[in-house]
């Protein structure tokens, strides 16, 4: 099998259907829950991990002033950043072993 440098959310879709054996749209409503579950996660925990997948993190970042390559400086408003810290497992199959 060729491998692609790239897969979006369409081809990811149709790879879900066809692992679970249901239909296209079946499949990206589970997908869509899945997502809306883990941002709702997101939004009132700071951590959400899957053991072997993992770890989704948010971290509060306060208000600041930045300078735009222009030289103006623009305020950049409080917001929760999230990160993805890769698990073994995942990256276990990601290098083929």
């Amino acid at each position: 099998m060729k491998r692609r440098s790239k897969m979006n959310k369409t081809d990811f879709i149709v790879k879900l259907s066809e692992e679970l054996s249901v239909t296209k749209t079946k499949a990206n409503k589970n997908f869509e829950a899945v997502i809306k579950c883990i941002a709702h996660a997101m939004k009132d925990n700071d951590e959400l991990r899957f053991t072997g997948f993992g770890t989704f993190k948010a971290k509060n970042k306060e208000a600041t002033e930045v300078k735009t390559p222009k030289g103006t400086m623009v305020k950049v408003p409080a917001q929760r950043r999230v990160s993805f810290s890769v698990g073994s497992e995942l990256k276990a199959i990601v290098n083929g072993k």
